[in-house]
């Protein structure tokens, strides 16, 4: 039986945006948690795409068959120092972004999944001295048979 990688979506989203996203905004920095590692907030790069593991759910168990729904946040970074109180703009390019993103994982199916990805409830966006962070969720089904 072929081992699997819990942590492989990670790499496989990244790969995907950066196939989706290429050549769509100028600078677009695709960023897994190693990148993030240890940034504080006037080192945020921007704009930037963000993959985070959220977490996982067992969705059943039956002896050493488990499936689990797996859930990735993919935020959407921007900053505007130029309009810091209003937030307008940064707001308005993080949501061209995640329209973006949206579009190109809404339904794929990542090699390692059971199944596509599909949108989940995220947490709310958040502005702060000219970063806005807008977060989406994805969340899809893996399959872990331990052997027999």
């Amino acid at each position: 039986m072929a081992s699997v990688d819990f942590w492989a979506l990670e790499a496989e989203l990244l790969e995907r945006l950066r196939a989706s996203l290429s050549g769509t905004q100028p600078g677009l920095h695709l960023l897994g948690a190693a990148d993030l590692a240890g940034v504080t907030e006037e080192r945020q790069l921007s704009p930037a795409v963000h993959v985070i593991y959220q977490g996982y759910q067992v969705l059943e168990q039956r002896g050493k068959v488990a499936r689990l729904q797996q859930t990735w946040l993919v935020v959407v970074a921007t900053r505007n120092v130029r309009a810091l109180k209003a937030g307008a703009e940064a707001g308005g390019r993080a949501g061209l972004l995640a329209g973006q993103v949206m579009q190109a994982l809404m339904g794929w199916q990542p090699p390692s999944a059971a199944k596509p990805l599909a949108l989940s409830a995220a947490p709310g966006p958040r502005f702060q001295a000219g970063h806005q962070y807008l977060p989406l969720a994805f969340s899809t089904e893996l399959v872990l048979k331990a052997p027999t």
